[in-house]
């Protein structure tokens, strides 16, 4: 071991000992120093919500103690600029070397990349690898040297790839790299204020951050719950998901392990003939496979968390109302099955992925919600906010991707609330005031007799709402604003001579020229700091300057294929459905928005993020909660299993 090797080792949502690529790495070099870098300023308006900060402290907490027994601290820094307080670490013990592991979000992209050039210049070695997903975006892609845009080819691709083999065994030792460097307790990074200590109490009956507490929860997961998963995924509440979302968004848990132990447990019961177990793993990889699509496609299409994919959307006229957007973020739409599920999400930060999906559809196609304010909301509540899976979740939803929902599809909640909670049980543990209304009832008690309401303690318009928009009304709203799209599309186009503007294509069997912007990985110079684990960076290509580039090597990924030539889907064989189990978080975890993009939104005034980071905006939305006559809705105050 060299013992005058320093590297620092920059954890940020890798948060474990084990398969982590860039401590091993440093293990093996020399005395490392583990930093972790709290920078509010660079969060912007995808600051973490206050159930997400609850999980990041106690981790990192748990990862400094897992780190004291090897030998070495976290250190915890809070600062204005991440780029100064990795060179005073640096300056500190005079370090060599800084590594750290893949992040895909566009503001992480663009500011590794940034950081990583700075430290070079400095004459620092700088190395990075992949911790986070099983493949990295820029070594798949599809025959003719495309990025897939549809999920089933993705996924298919990858389980026909080699995946890389498990270091399941942590270091055994660390030796700590000296130096004095300005740094803080875990109190100190202010992750935690005393206004929220209460409600994150409650998290602690249902929750165990930190990497070996995730080992335990996959454990549990693939012995006792994976076998009938594919029976019981989607049954609303209970444990009937793996509830490792958290974990992996956090980096505690490694996407390989949790891999590889489900394909061992697939081999197994493929020996034995248990064919029940085979499609329960299947169905689980696949939520996994959403997970990578998600990243695959934040690091080929950037814009994502800002604008649709297809760009169908363009010219929707959203109903941008604040009034219907509190509604339903309270939990007070009149549906039942909608309003548990916002409920639930409120007094928990967690909801199961069928009830994401519904609440979500809801937002978009009932209220006509831009869809950019509900995936917002969903960072702000989720315990396991993850932004690429919420884009790719909410852009699902809302039409937005090639194999997501019809444009026109619009589900009818009573519908969805017959068929996933056909007892009720879930709608009366989150709302008490359906609590003595009978099953029957229970998915449309606007339609009981008033006998029913008055046994069942029910005075819809007082104690429960009304429903805000009748379906049948909603589907034509929709179906209007569906038109209304086409012609100012058609408008757009005609005054375009040009043709400048993007074509939008309505998602549909028969959608054709789909206009996806191609991408390609920016090339660099080569230097003795770049290693082949290095991450890629994206950028648009010029269609007007560069051909579109065929074949492509590990460090070029482009778009969909030629969009001047149509495109029949149904004979398309890389083109296919996304099904019923895609959901807004997929099984996930988290990252922030691209300040770069000249795209942007904004959502009501009272409920966007304050320019103070601890002024969160789910604090805003409480204290809107507390003011309000309409919204004194009892929660479920205990901790929930999950």
């Amino acid at each position: 071991m060299g013992s005058s090797n320093k590297t620092i080792v920059w954890f940020r949502r890798d948060l474990r000992i084990e398969d982590n690529p860039a401590l091993a790495s440093a293990a093996r070099d020399g005395s490392v120093f583990p930093v972790f870098i709290w920078c509010p300023n660079e969060e912007g308006q995808f600051y973490p919500g206050r159930v997400s900060r609850w999980w990041l402290k106690h981790s990192l907490s748990h990862l400094n103690q897992s780190l004291k027994s090897l030998g070495v601290g976290l250190v915890l820094i809070k600062t204005h600029s991440t780029l100064a307080a990795l060179l005073d670490c640096i300056n500190a013990i005079q370090a060599t070397k800084v590594v750290f592991n893949h992040l895909y979000d566009p503001v992480s992209l663009v500011r590794d990349h940034n950081i990583k050039e700075k430290l070079v210049e400095h004459g620092i070695s700088v190395k990075s690898y992949n911790g986070d997903l099983l493949y990295e975006p820029w070594e798949v892609y599809s025959k003719s040297g495309h990025a897939f845009t549809l999920f089933d080819p993705f996924w298919k691709r990858c389980l026909d790839m080699q995946t890389k083999g498990v270091s399941l065994n942590p270091p055994w030792q660390l030796f700590p790299a000296e130096g004095k460097v300005k740094k803080c307790s875990i109190e100190e990074l202010g992750l935690e204020d005393e206004l929220e200590r209460s409600s994150n109490a409650l998290l602690g009956r249902a929750w165990s951050p930190g990497w070996s507490n995730a080992d335990k929860a996959l454990t549990e997961f693939v012995e006792k719950h994976l076998l009938h998963y594919s029976k019981n995924r989607l049954r609303v509440g209970g444990d009937s998901t793996s509830l490792l979302s958290p974990y992996l968004h956090f980096g505690e848990l490694s996407v390989r392990k949790v891999f590889q132990s489900s394909r061992m447990k697939q081999i197994l019961w493929a020996n034995e003939g248990n064919i029940v177990g085979e499609e329960s793993v299947t169905l689980f990889l696949r939520a996994i496979g959403l997970r990578e699509y998600s990243r695959y496609l934040c690091f080929n299409y950037p814009f994502t968390h800002e604008r649709a994919l297809l760009g169908n959307l363009k010219f929707f006229p959203w109903n941008a109302d604040p009034a219907n957007f509190k509604a339903w973020r309270q939990g007070r739409t009149g549906y039942p099955l909608v309003d548990a599920g916002m409920r639930e999400l409120w007094a928990t930060g967690w909801i199961h992925n069928r009830i994401r999906v519904i609440v979500s559809s809801f937002a978009v196609k009932m209220l006509l919600l831009p869809w950019k304010w509900g995936m917002k909301y969903f960072w702000d509540t989720l315990l396991d906010a993850d932004l690429e899976s919420d884009i790719l979740g909410w852009q699902y939803i809302s039409g937005s991707l090639p194999d997501g929902h019809e444009l026109e599809r619009l589900d009818d909640p009573e519908v969805q609330g017959a068929k996933f909670d056909p007892e009720g049980e879930y709608v009366r543990q989150w709302l008490p005031e359906l609590a003595r209304m009978p099953t029957e009832w229970i998915h449309h008690p606007w339609d009981a007799p008033l006998t029913v309401h008055i046994a069942s303690g029910v005075e819809l318009g007082q104690n429960y709402p009304k429903p805000i928009v009748g379906v049948d009304s909603a589907r034509e709203r929709l179906t209007q604003a569906i038109f209304k799209m086409w012609e100012m599309e058609a408008a757009a186009k005609a005054a375009d001579s040009e043709g400048k503007n993007e074509v939008v294509a309505e998602n549909s069997n028969s959608a054709e020229n789909l206009d996806i912007p191609k991408v390609v990985l920016k090339g660099k110079t080569p230097c003795a700091t770049i290693s082949a684990n290095d991450q890629k960076v994206p950028a648009f290509q010029d269609p007007k300057n560069d051909k579109p580039i065929r074949k492509r090597s590990k460090c070029v990924a482009e778009a969909e294929p030629n969009p001047d030539k149509p495109q029949n889907h149904k004979n398309d064989p890389e083109v296919s459905s996304i099904d019923q189990e895609m959901c807004s978080t997929a099984e996930s975890s988290c990252k922030k928005q691209s300040t770069t993009s000249t795209y942007s939104f904004s959502v009501p005034q009272q409920c966007s993020s304050s320019s103070n980071p601890k002024w969160s905006w789910q604090e805003q939305i409480d204290m809107e909660q507390n003011s309000s006559e309409d919204s004194k809705h009892p929660y479920i105050s205990k901790g929930e299993k999950k």
